[in-house]
């Protein structure tokens, strides 16, 4: 009979040859070193000594013991295995659990992870931690068998529980100490790691008892005696000798709980050392009782690619050169999804680490995403430029370069170049204590129509067209200028400008893509290029911001901004502290579902920069908060972060904050007008209750009460207009108006509840002591409600865009 070792380097070499065992259950033999830790307490070392340890402690399993550059550790408790570590060097850890958590640090991380190196996948079932730089792969699963791979080039230079790879198993059980003992507990005691916050106490053998009764240890043991017997394992036999784990399968059986499946650890570990050495052994469990447990759905293969395919990586095996392994996996033409198996037009979509159903949609931008066969099938129009102004003089351009500039002056933000269709100019003050605090004080925007207007957007939310103040919302032409929510406003000019100015120096001018490459100022020119963004009106490119700000100045009397002004908080150590802890909140958990929407990290500067520059640094902090906040709502991301003690918002008496408002058709005149064009974006803010509108006065109340708006005239509810043959009556603010007398037509009960002379007088009286008004037709620049005084505008010029008729207060009353 041939030897042993010799038979097994004639088929190590026959394995070389060309044409030799190439069938399906071979594969090349693995040039890394094997050990496991496996069943309740078994190891088997890199030169097969398998053992039995049952620690409390953390033990080095294997590492660089000489220039010890890693370590990999394994995790005990009470005797059971629950984690495995990687350090690479003092100052880079890594931690995979059992229970599959997974931490960098003390920092949970999420898999496919890579750093230093090192790379973390999520496998068939393991998760494995591998680095061809440093040489190793070690894998765990969730029933707490480890396996740990060397590469050769640390042969005779690893110690550690695994032992020292030196092809003798005989000196296997070498201390930390460097003694060699013939007791597995004292070898293995001395590879424990203590640390100031563990302190580990010496493991000892648990007592054994035998929990079988005869008979069945009877036929167990004929189970272990399969690994010499049967024909399946034959095929190793000169690979790998069979007979320390058939002692090893007898010595689990007496203290085994698990019935039927005692042998099966020592089974399953003789087919992956054979594995290991190029041997696959198709179907040795169906010559046992065995049948490794998989998640429904899933089957058990001696061969899989560790590389799953999952409805992420569905191409991932053509990429995947790594030996296969046994384990669970899909059934033929499945895919894994989130732990379940199932055909390709069922896989999820993920988008920020949040999976979404087939069929889902997501917004990108201007941009709509479907998921489709795990991939999002997204539309491809051009978006919108965004241009924002916010906090104290900070900017984003067009192609979101951020900086911040603090000059004192007007300044042309944003210009059509080429046709001149358009501009914008922004007025900046001094904004607080701080000389160099700077905040933007009005918005005026120039247009050709009509008739070259000038549209100035005041602080506070007042609106001025050439000077003269003008009552919202104002609708002329391509013009439309509406408030919004609170003091904002929104202007629109056709379908390529939107502006939106919140009355207190947050600014976004929004422009369509037909202006691309065409715009100037500090905005930038909208090409997709930040390097180009500080363009000055001579055509050179800037380097420095406090030139290219001061070269789009409008008024040569105003001083130019010599240097840009250093961190506010370098110069104010009191604040630095509190704007680094209050402003945190945009980087912690609250925001993380924005954060791959919108970067943080400007905002999180501005925010710093505010704060440390305010002279109330809580209010500061709010806005700059609030201003993320709104970056995210634009990209469709809605962040609920005011609380009663945070930032909460103050709303005038019957009105509700909404986190998530739309400001469309919320007032009383929208019921007589619908505004068919209002976007329905989500804005934060105060609003009417449901079923409440906002009246002239500035009032809720329900429709009931809401006036209407009817062919330039404003009626009180009930009020009856006829107008020969039309009968009109105001109800819910709007008023209903059929033909009197024409076939067919319905009329309210209302009108035909009184003679027609009664009706025809309610529309030409007012409520005591309002007077009524009718607008003269023959005179074009008559002033009537447009222009009627209030509490709150008496001080304010009024240019009348048409003559609207009435009610009014008495000369010498205001409403």
């Amino acid at each position: 009979m041939v030897p042993v070792r010799l038979a097994r380097v004639l088929l190590a070499l026959a394995l070389t040859l060309p044409g030799a065992l190439c069938g399906e259950e071979t594969l090349g033999k693995s040039s890394m070193a094997r050990c496991s830790l496996f069943g309740s307490n078994f190891i088997n070392t890199f030169d097969q000594s398998m053992y039995s340890f049952a620690g409390s402690c953390s033990y080095l399993l294997a590492g660089d013991c000489q220039k010890h550059s890693f370590s990999i550790i394994g995790d005990f408790q009470d005797g059971k295995r629950v984690g495995l570590s990687v350090y690479l060097g003092e100052f880079f850890d890594i931690h995979v659990f059992v229970n599959g958590t997974v931490l960098q640090g003390d920092q949970s991380i999420s898999t496919p992870y890579a750093s230093k190196g090192l790379y973390l996948e999520s496998q068939t079932g393991y998760h494995t931690l591998s680095s061809e730089a440093y040489g190793f792969v070690a894998r765990i699963d969730g029933s707490g068998n480890f396996q740990v791979l060397l590469s050769d080039r640390y042969f005779n230079k690893t110690c550690g529980l695994c032992g020292d790879f030196n092809i003798f198993s005989e000196d296997d059980f070498k201390t930390q100490e460097g003694t060699l003992t013939s007791d597995p507990y004292s070898f293995a005691n001395s590879w424990a790691l203590s640390s100031g916050e563990q302190h580990c106490q010496r493991a000892a053998p648990p007592s054994i008892s035998c929990n079988i009764s005869s008979e069945m240890q009877k036929g167990l043991w004929e189970q272990c005696q399969l690994l010499k017997s049967a024909s399946v394992f034959a095929r190793c036999h000169p690979l790998v000798d069979p007979e320390p784990f058939v002692a090893l399968c007898e010595k689990m059986l007496c203290p085994c709980a698990q019935g039927l499946q005692c042998p099966c650890p020592a089974l399953l570990e003789y087919a992956r050392a054979c594995a290991q050495q190029g041997m696959l052994l198709y179907g040795w469990m169906d010559h046992s009782l065995c049948r490794p447990d998989c998640p429904a759905g899933m089957e058990y293969r001696e061969c899989v690619s560790p590389c799953t395919r999952t409805c992420q990586s569905l191409h991932i095996n053509e990429v995947c050169q790594e030996q296969c392994v046994d384990g669970c996996s899909c059934p033929e033409g499945q895919l894994l999804d989130d732990g379940r198996c199932v055909e390709s037009a069922e896989c999820s979509c993920v988008h920020s680490g949040k999976r979404y159903p087939p069929g889902a949609s997501l917004s990108r931008d201007c941009n709509t995403c479907i998921c489709r066969n795990s991939l999002w099938v997204c539309s491809n129009e051009d978006c919108p430029g965004e241009c924002l102004v916010t906090g104290q003089s900070h900017f984003k351009s067009f192609d979101n370069r951020h900086f911040t500039f603090s000059g004192v002056c007007q300044y042309l933000l944003a210009r059509d170049c080429q046709d001149h269709t358009f501009s914008v100019i922004i007025e900046t003050v001094q904004c607080a204590d701080d000389p160099d605090a700077v905040c933007t004080r009005s918005v005026t925007v120039r247009l050709p129509s009509p008739h070259n207007s000038l549209v100035k957007l005041k602080h506070g939310g007042g609106v001025a067209m050439d000077g003269w103040d003008v009552q919202i919302p104002f609708l002329q032409g391509d013009l439309r200028i509406q408030h919004t929510v609170m003091a904002s406003v929104h202007l629109s000019y056709g379908e390529d400008l939107q502006i939106d100015w919140d009355g207190r120096g947050r600014l976004l001018v929004k422009l369509s893509p037909v202006y691309a490459g065409r715009t100037c100022g500090l905005c930038g020119n909208y090409n997709g290029n930040q390097g180009d963004d500080f363009l000055t009106p001579a055509g050179l490119v800037e380097p420095l911001v406090e030139h290219f700000g001061n070269a789009w100045k409008l008024h040569g009397d105003c001083e130019d901004l010599r240097k840009q002004p250093t961190d506010p908080c370098s110069l104010n150590p009191r604040l630095t502290r509190f704007a680094e802890e209050a402003c945190a909140i945009l980087t912690s958990p609250k925001f993380q579902a924005c954060h791959d929407a919108v970067g943080p990290l400007p905002y999180l500067q501005n925010c710093h920069y505010d704060v440390c520059s305010c002279s109330d640094g809580r209010d500061c902090l709010c806005d700059a908060v609030a201003t993320y906040a709104a970056a995210c709502a634009r990209r469709g991301v809605h962040i609920g972060w005011r609380e009663p003690g945070f930032c909460a918002l103050s709303c005038p008496p019957g009105q509700v904050y909404l986190q998530c408002g739309t400001p469309c058709n919320l007032t009383c005149r929208s019921l007589s007008y619908p505004d068919e064009e209002c976007a329905e974006d989500c804005l934060e803010g105060c609003f009417c209750p449901p079923g409440l509108y906002l009246d002239g006065s500035g009032d809720c109340v329900p429709k009931a009460q809401c006036p209407c708006y009817h062919d330039g005239e404003i009626f009180q509810p009930e009020d009856i207009f006829s107008d020969h043959h039309t009968m009109c009556y105001c109800e819910d603010g709007f008023m209903h108006c059929s033909r009197a007398g024409a076939p067919g037509s319905l009329q309210p009960e209302v009108l035909l509840s009184s003679p027609l002379s009664h009706r025809s007088k309610r529309s030409l009286s007012c409520r005591p002591p309002m007077v009524k008004l009718v607008c003269p037709p023959d005179n074009p620049r008559a002033e009537g409600l447009e222009c009627a005084k209030t509490c709150q505008n008496y001080d304010l010029e009024c240019v009348s865009t048409g003559c609207v008729s009435g009610c009014l207060c008495p000369p010498g009353m205001l409403l």
